[in-house]
């Protein structure tokens, strides 16, 4: 247990792939209780430009809202980083257990767009603490970047293992990014599961592991 709570790599790497799990949770319930995927801005801005051109203001302005809520939250997020370096991953994590509070009691009959928009937030003020480990940069909110990195990091490892002698690099990324998609899409399947039994509800379980992550972050600081 000792190695969990020391101020090392694999404390960094239990951060990151628990944050991995909130944010593939928070995928599936954004998609799934409001039918909205909370953190994708090309979505967001694609669809403010079509429902400009349908003239569906009132969706558009609701759109406008999530990418100005979204910019704000990464200026924010990086101002945070940058003044208080290791302790904001504390500090987002105590928002973060705070939005999630809130989101759970947003009730199903407000409009869903306007509901999100705290999810939108959140999505962004935890993209701009959590970029990964010092050793690898990796979003815990999107697959795409790591699953590029994933596959490049594995073929990379074959070719080095068999065309040189010295102990390849590569083989600790690839199980990084391969254990940070799993990581992610077991929260995908948490999300799917506990919204069908919980609804909007479902986001609250999320304090489970976010608690812990605060926890680990507390025991660092104090090693």
């Amino acid at each position: 247990m000792h190695i969990l709570l020391s101020k090392n790599n694999d404390s960094e790497k239990i951060i990151h792939y628990l944050m991995c799990l909130i944010g593939g949770f928070f995928g599936s319930y954004a998609l799934l209780s409001r039918g909205n995927f909370g953190s994708a801005q090309t979505a967001n801005l694609i669809n403010l430009f079509i429902n400009l051109g349908a003239s569906d203001f009132l969706d558009a302005v609701l759109r406008l809202l999530a990418l100005i809520a979204f910019v704000l939250l990464l200026v924010i997020s990086t101002f945070i980083r940058e003044k208080f370096d290791e302790e904001s991953m504390k500090y987002c994590i105590l928002v973060e257990i705070m939005g999630v509070i809130l989101i759970g009691f947003i009730p199903s009959r407000i409009n869903e767009l306007l509901a999100l928009l705290p999810l939108f937030a959140l999505s962004a003020f935890q993209w701009g603490i959590f970029s990964g480990t010092k050793e690898y940069n990796s979003s815990t909110l999107f697959s795409t970047g790591n699953i590029r990195e994933c596959i490049n990091s594995w073929v990379g490892y074959r070719r080095q293992k068999m065309n040189s002698h010295f102990k390849s690099k590569l083989k600790p990324k690839a199980v990084f990014y391969t254990a940070t998609l799993l990581y992610y899409h077991i929260g995908v399947v948490f999300g799917i599961y506990l919204v069908t039994l919980f609804d909007i509800k479902s986001i609250l379980f999320c304090i489970i592991p976010l608690i812990y992550a605060f926890y680990i972050t507390q025991q660092v600081e104090q090693t």
